[in-house]
């Protein structure tokens, strides 16, 4: 079994569904947990009650664990401070941040949902984790380590009445690259979740009745797969990872060959689409760097012909 013990976890989230089954998870590892979950909707506004995240401190108590509730919302620079110094006053450190909080609102065309919504959604899916991730940072950094899961979704490749969803899902992805490249050298290791798993947004998002075949697909299921990439074992940064229903897969940005002239038009563009669109030789793209020097290098191949000598770099 996977070992935690001396480490402390901060679970956003944590009073339902995929973060609780991972506050548990690491919990029966020997980690010690702050549960927090303001214990509202999932539509980020109705009001919630402390006793969501209390109910789970009991739970880890009741089988010998340690933990402390905390019902802040997440979404300001605020109260993701008061997150991570609750995290430090009960127990001293914090080894791991699980970026669990998120909601949406029922299905709406793009435009017909209230700014105000809107701007709630954009709050507590990208806003609250990237805060979170911010204020504990300087925490890890101090001492060398640290695991981070941010969670995204597979909706930032299209879903249909979740725009706003969708935007602060795909900005996940971009905080977490960047973190990863800033971590490495600190100890400090992050990765992003495409989670898949019955919970209460499926039954608040989706119509009713039309997910009764993904029952089978439980939370504790992408639990599992989010300890391990809590845990010292992990080696993986700045990966994506798709975990549900037993199935634990890496996702990723592809890019392909395409076609380079350097008299490109867009008459050409529509005469070679194809051979611009072919994946059959695509590789994945790990960061913006590595994205930079392959496009360069695929330039140079086909524009060094036409430069004189003295204006290559």
């Amino acid at each position: 079994m996977l070992n935690f013990e001396g480490q402390v976890a901060i679970v956003t989230g944590a009073g339902r569904g995929i973060g609780r089954a991972t506050a548990l998870a690491l919990g029966r590892r020997g980690a010690k947990i702050l549960v927090n979950d303001y214990g509202g909707g999932f539509d980020t506004i109705t009001p919630g009650s402390r006793d969501v995240a209390q109910a789970v401190v009991d739970e880890i108590v009741a089988t010998g664990g340690e933990a402390a509730a905390d019902a802040s919302s997440v979404g300001t620079g605020e109260s993701a401070q008061a997150i991570v110094d609750a995290a430090v006053k009960a127990f001293g450190r914090v080894d791991i941040l699980v970026n669990n909080a998120g909601g949406s609102r029922p299905f709406h065309d793009l435009d017909q949902d209230s700014d105000e919504a809107v701007e709630g959604v954009l709050r507590t899916n990208l806003i609250g984790s990237m805060m979170l991730l911010r204020r504990v940072w300087p925490v890890m950094r101090a001492q060398k380590y640290g695991r981070i899961v941010n969670t995204s979704s597979n909706t930032v490749l299209g879903q249909q009445g979740m725009l706003a969803y969708v935007a602060a899902k795909g900005g996940i992805i971009g905080i977490s690259g960047t973190a990863a490249i800033e971590g490495r050298p600190l100890g400090i290791l992050v990765n992003t979740l495409f989670p898949q798993a019955y919970t209460r947004s499926v039954d608040e998002t989706a119509p009713p009745g039309s997910m009764e075949w993904f029952r089978p697909h439980t939370p504790e299921l992408v639990a599992e797969g989010v300890t391990y990439l809590c845990s010292r074992d992990c080696n993986a940064s700045g990966e994506l990872f798709r975990i549900g229903g037993g199935r634990f897969s890496r996702y990723g940005l592809y890019g392909n060959t395409g076609f380079v002239d350097a008299a490109l038009s867009a008459e050409m563009v529509a005469e070679r689409v194809e051979e611009g669109r072919d994946m059959r030789n695509a590789e994945i793209i790990p960061d913006a760097a590595y994205d930079m020097m392959r496009f360069n290098k695929a330039l140079a191949a086909d524009w060094q012909d036409d430069i004189t000598p003295g204006q290559k770099g």
